[in-house]
């Protein structure tokens, strides 16, 4: 038997300010690599920027053609996917700072391997003794037709 998973990745929106104030919501995220997030400024003078400096994002984010990760006030929606496993920290340079005021954490979680059937002795064993009895019964079947 041949088992496969689908590969896909997710869209997580994280709103920026508005409602919620000088904070991000959620403040903290759980995803998988090859993940975006898409940063959503709902109100007030804001921009998202690593802890690392891997990304600085407002109106876009800077690097990318047009973009501008420098504070802003518009309606901004600026997106970032995260290719491989790490813990990144963000703030809003205005309001906040590495680990305190505004910010927030996305903690991409390393890939889990595919289960597999024989990855326990328990579930090897188990397939094992219910196929031995399934060639039992057939093998039985067959000699009680010949009969």
């Amino acid at each position: 038997m041949v088992f496969c998973q689908a590969a896909h990745a997710n869209v997580f929106v994280v709103n920026v300010g508005g409602s919620a104030g000088l904070a991000f919501q959620p403040g903290f995220l759980n995803i998988a690599p090859g993940d975006t997030v898409v940063f959503v400024n709902k109100g007030g003078f804001h921009n998202v920027k690593a802890d690392d400096n891997s990304f600085r994002c407002a109106r876009g984010c800077d690097g990318q053609p047009g973009g501008s990760g420098a504070p802003s006030s518009s309606n901004w929606v600026a997106s970032v996917t995260f290719p491989s496993a790490a813990n990144i920290g963000y703030y809003c340079e205005i309001h906040g700072q590495p680990g305190k005021g505004m910010y927030g954490t996305i903690n991409v979680l390393a890939p889990q391997p595919p289960p597999s059937l024989s990855g326990t002795p328990a579930i090897g064993t188990a397939f094992a003794t219910l196929l031995a009895l399934a060639l039992t019964a057939f093998a039985g079947w067959r000699l009680r037709r010949r009969v």
